[in-house]
């Protein structure tokens, strides 16, 4: 997969911008808030409909300006597929090739798409619940529909709680079985989805690094599953059922739901030792990187198709014994790269990569 043009119109601090790539990496040069990121979020944004930092559409306007457009041409093979999302501050209108999508399941999962920025240090770092919604969105980069099952999960959960502050008898047992049933679904692909990144990341870990330490994931659930190879769907809704029935009168006297995959994450270790607590931030940076870095090999694996990468900031999150390692990795895999930096010579470890070099100067990208 290649994104060969991209044209943006009153977006975030762009007027009117037209840019073509090539189809190795691409590097967006320039000093701070003058639009490097704006331009790998249109991207992003163009790809899933989302953005990877928090945003309402009207701040994806330019200032003063009604609506904004971008437009993008993705190539596989010999076939192009023409892309374009018209913005308004109420909502979204995607097309391809012209054809007005009306639901976002037929938009969702076609172009794939693996980004590392800054606030990404905090999956790691911060609360659970980002490392839940990495799992989700990583999930949901392989399988579309998953996006749909966790957003049923979710709202069987709500229902539940609901019912538990009522202490209405009836709903409470229809929503705590609808809840367990779906959440055996998202656990089940969790897990999975765990155990493929423990055959991947240690690998890709000591590739950024150069290092010979041992990484592992654990996801972490109250939930305790020992062989992921012998579990199914039914097994797990077992499991679940057992642990929901142990926590019942706690569950009513709380009045919310304790069991299920929205009470679970997962921990990366380095050499058995959890890297949220002990590990460095260069350690935080490279897991974190090698985790996106599995992505992409298993999407390669999985769907046939190289995911576009982008990383944002890539000057101040590595310093350059990593940036020549991760260079040289995602050089061997093939993917095409967007980059933003504040100095192109901290990429000069990479100076046998070709390159395109684009300036980004008061929401003006040129050619360099």
């Amino acid at each position: 997969m290649r994104l060969s043009h991209l044209s943006l119109l009153n977006f975030r601090n762009y007027e009117e911008e037209s840019i073509c790539f090539s189809s190795d990496t691409n590097v967006f040069i320039g000093n701070n808030a003058q639009g490097k990121t704006n331009a790998l979020e249109a991207i992003y944004l163009l790809a899933t409909l989302q953005t990877f930092r928090p945003a309402e559409n009207k701040d994806l306007i330019q200032w003063e300006k009604k609506e904004a457009t971008l437009r993008g041409i993705f190539e596989e093979g010999d076939v192009q597929q023409h892309y374009s999302l018209h913005i308004e501050p109420l909502g979204k209108r995607p097309r391809i090739n012209d054809k007005v999508i009306k639901k976002t399941s037929e938009y969702f999962g076609l172009v794939h798409i693996i980004c590392f920025c800054p606030f990404d240090l905090q999956v790691l770092q911060g609360a659970p619940v980002l490392r839940r919604r990495y799992l989700d969105r990583s999930l949901f980069n392989f399988n579309s529909q998953y996006a749909v099952e966790i957003g049923n999960y979710y709202r069987a959960f709500l229902q539940h709680n609901a019912a538990l502050r009522i202490e209405n008898e009836e709903m409470i047992e229809i929503w705590r079985e609808k809840q367990l049933f779906l959440g055996a679904k998202i656990l089940l692909k969790r897990l999975q989805f765990i155990a493929e990144l423990n055959t991947l990341t240690p690998y890709l870990y000591r590739e950024i690094s150069g290092s010979k330490e041992e990484v592992s994931i654990h996801y972490d659930s109250e939930i305790k599953c020992s062989n992921i190879n012998n579990l199914n769907e039914e097994n797990i809704l077992e499991l679940l059922k057992d642990k929901q029935k142990e926590v019942l009168g706690l569950e009513r006297k709380l009045k919310r739901s304790l069991v299920g995959p929205h009470r679970d994450q997962f921990s990366v270790f380095i050499s058995e030792k959890n890297i949220k607590v002990f590990g460095s931030q260069g350690e935080q940076r490279t897991a974190i990187l090698a985790l996106k870095l599995s992505e992409l090999v298993a999407m390669e694996q999985k769907k046939g198709t190289k995911p576009l990468f982008l990383l944002d900031d890539i000057t101040s999150e590595l310093d350059e014994k990593r940036k020549g390692y991760l260079f040289e990795s995602l050089k061997q895999k093939g993917t095409q790269v967007f980059v933003t930096t504040t100095d192109v010579k901290s990429l000069k470890a990479n100076d046998e990569q070709e390159k395109a070099l684009f300036k980004v100067e008061n929401g003006k990208i040129q050619p360099l």
